[in-house]
């Protein structure tokens, strides 16, 4: 068993490195470090972080759901008793593993262009690998949910739409109508649900830079204070293996 999840682990990141579209964070991102160069290192790191906040999810979507929801590829896999869920998440984690090398290169880069700090540039690409292997999570969910790699895509598509579109309007929106009640509780709730927000607030905060955080960004500083990397580690690890875990389970429990 455990030969087959390292050798599943194996092709799917090997799949992930051999796409040449899984290599453009290594262009793109020291691209817009060269068009910030001009602002200073730590602003050009945030305005990094931000735009491909807004344009990466949808690419390792798209290079993620073709290959997770192959129907005729996983029905071979999902043969095995006890074994499919397992070997599903071995494929994911896989398919991640190979993703996150050209943004953790293009982040480096990114940074050394910048003229950032060593430990700067590895708490960009650290954020930014986070939220990749969180974005593949996302992906596998959609992909086990359907196992139509249109419909996936349209699933997982619409979901990053949600966060990026729509969630800090419904979240302000809330704060403003509803101010005269207590919302401190499901205030907090929507800021967790959002960990790319938590990660754009906490680089912010980690260079200190004096720019307009934006109004969730101000919720978050009114209701935690001095937000830590430990807290943002803990919420992407509980968000990833939470989609992790549910992709694997719902997987396994589809009928072939």
């Amino acid at each position: 068993m455990r030969g087959s999840l390292v050798a599943l682990f194996a092709l799917y990141a090997r799949a992930a490195l051999r796409n040449p579209w899984s290599w453009a964070p290594l262009v793109t991102l020291p691209l817009i470090a060269l068009v910030f160069s001009a602002r200073g290192s730590a602003v050009g790191l945030v305005s990094v972080f931000s735009l491909a906040l807004l344009a990466l999810p949808p690419l390792w979507i798209s290079l993620a759901v073709p290959l997770l929801a192959e129907r005729e590829e996983w029905a071979f896999w999902a043969a095995f008793p006890g074994k499919a869920a397992r070997l599903f998440r071995s494929g994911a984690a896989g398919l991640a593993f190979g993703l996150v090398w050209p943004v953790f290169a293009g982040a480096a880069a990114s940074a050394w262009l910048l003229g950032a700090r060593p430990a700067e540039g590895l708490l960009l690409a650290g954020l930014l690998v986070l939220v990749a292997v969180y974005w593949v999570g996302a992906a596998a969910m959609a992909a086990a949910l359907t196992q139509e790699p249109t419909r996936a895509l349209g699933l997982a598509l619409a979901f990053w739409a949600a966060l990026v579109l729509l969630y800090e309007p419904v979240v302000v929106g809330l704060a403003v109508a509803l101010a005269d009640w207590p919302l401190d509780l499901p205030l907090l709730t929507s800021i967790f649900a959002n960990p790319m927000e938590l990660a754009r607030v906490s680089l912010l905060a980690a260079l200190d830079v004096p720019v307009l955080v934006g109004p969730v960004g101000y919720l978050l500083d009114r209701l935690l204070g001095s937000w830590g990397m430990g807290g943002l580690l803990v919420t992407f690890a509980v968000w990833i293996g939470l989609f992790f875990a549910a992709a694997g389970w719902v997987f396994a429990r589809r009928d072939r």
